[in-house]
């Protein structure tokens, strides 16, 4: 083995979705307990054991085993993380984090419901550091980070270019919802084109969960027709909430609706659609101390177990 080279090709990151997928016994499990999907955890499953060059878990599939190879390296893998985690301990008392800025542009979604969560974690513990937030649309998301005037970027579908760097950060379901008292409840189990009698509504054209809900309806050979169209996710809620139809959310954008008997998630076939927000950062630009802190923030499991779980489809 060239010691260089597995240097080179081996990630913390994989390390840490390693150790989850062992501890938990499985990669759904792994998947869960870091907040990303079982895609996403596969895919560096894949790439660890290509960078190591051998498997790393048994093909038997009946039960959940290690290779002599997935052994060793999981012996190393908590040692390597500690000493990581124990190294940043001793610089960030050192440097302090004091001083210096982080700025952050986020997809709606994710930005309103998700990352201030993070972000106030992550203030706890470097109190100094002076803290922004935009809450855009995908483009203004990379075009911040393009300019300079982002650090990180966290959103759902990517570009197919070589200039952002980009891993997945958290899984997103989007499901459809309407008041506890809409005649659709009593006829669940639906199928999609029921939706349709609603009626529809809709957040405004170039919304993500917008796309990606039109996208599962036309898959099932139904075209989405909206009987109003609403630019702000708040006053869709209420539109719904008021009995004026059913829409399309994220479970993270209706935690509190839910909590308080406003909302139902409605079971539609194809429904609940998984997806996955990516945390990006511009490829030929060097972090500062600040966002490598909260980079590595984000990627830790810690400030999410804080968080209350979306419910109704998760």
């Amino acid at each position: 083995m060239n010691d260089s080279r597995l240097e080179r090709q081996i990630t913390l990151h994989q390390l840490r979705v390693f150790k989850s997928v062992v501890e938990h016994r499985g990669f759904t499990r792994g998947a869960q307990a870091l907040f990303l999907s079982q895609p996403a955890v596969t895919h560096q499953m894949q790439t660890l054991a290509g960078a190591i060059g051998h498997p790393l878990f048994h093909p038997d599939r009946k039960r959940f085993a290690l290779t002599p190879m997935g052994e060793a390296l999981y012996e190393r893998a908590g040692r390597i993380l500690a000493l990581v985690r124990e190294t940043g301990e001793v610089i960030d008392d050192l440097a302090g984090l004091r001083t210096g800025s982080l700025q952050v542009a986020a997809d709606t979604t994710v930005g309103i419901y998700v990352i201030p969560d993070a972000l106030a974690d992550f203030h706890q513990r470097y109190p100094f550091i002076k803290l922004r937030l935009e809450v855009a649309n995908r483009a203004r998301v990379r075009e911040l980070l393009e300019r300079g005037d982002a650090d990180l970027g966290i959103l759902g579908r990517l570009w197919k270019d070589q200039v952002l760097e980009a891993e997945p950060f958290m899984e997103n379901s989007i499901m459809w919802f309407c008041a506890p008292t809409h005649p659709l409840v009593a006829r669940e189990p639906l199928k999609p084109k029921a939706l349709l009698e609603g009626p529809l509504l809709l957040r405004e054209p170039g919304s993500g969960t917008r796309e990606t809900a039109e996208a599962a309806l036309r898959k099932h050979g139904v075209e989405p027709a909206a009987a109003m169209e609403i630019a702000s996710n708040g006053a869709l809620k209420r539109a719904v909430a008021g009995g004026l139809g059913v829409a399309a959310f994220s479970t993270w954008a209706v935690r509190l609706e839910l909590a308080l008997g406003l909302l139902h998630p409605l079971r539609v076939r194809g429904f609940p659609i998984k997806r996955t927000w990516h945390l990006v950062w511009l490829k030929e630009r060097l972090l500062s101390p600040a966002g490598q802190a909260f980079r590595d923030h984000l990627r830790s499991p810690q400030w999410r177990k804080r968080i209350p779980l979306p419910t109704g489809g998760e």
